[in-house]
Formats: structure tokens, sequence, C-alpha cells
């Protein structure tokens, strides 16, 4: 997840794929590569996600991210 993000539609699905199995296996070491993934995409695709969403995203990985390091 740590290459750079190509506009390619099949690199992009596998990425997703990937920053996805992330969130979903609750790997909270690899959330900083899901927030890379996510700011890059909203960069290069800013009408894919709508801003005030995009911020929701981040704002529950972040949270995620929190609990499991007992901050909450």
């Amino acid at each position: 997840l740590s290459t750079p993000l190509n506009p390619d539609p099949r690199r992009l699905r596998v990425l997703s794929a990937r920053a996805l199995s992330i969130v979903m296996n609750r790997d909270v070491q690899n959330f900083e590569a899901v927030m890379a993934f996510l700011d890059a995409t909203h960069r290069l695709l800013p009408g894919l996600v709508p801003a005030i969403k995009h911020m929701k995203i981040q704002f529950g990985l972040k949270t995620m991210v929190g609990r499991q390091e007992g901050w909450f």
C-alpha cells in the first residue's frame, strides 16, 4: 500500500481491496497506510467520495486506532 497511487482502474481496485482488508481485519498497525491511500485517492479523484464522508471515514479510523491503543 506504500506504492504511489496510479489512476489505473485495475491498480486502484487492488489497492482498494488491500485497504478494505486492513480495515476489516482491524490491522491497526497498517491503518496509516489506509489513511495515506484515502488521502491520495481523494486528491486524485475528488468526486469519488464527498469531502464530508472522507473526513468521517478518517475520523472513524483514528477512533479505532485510539481504542486499540487504549486512548479512550
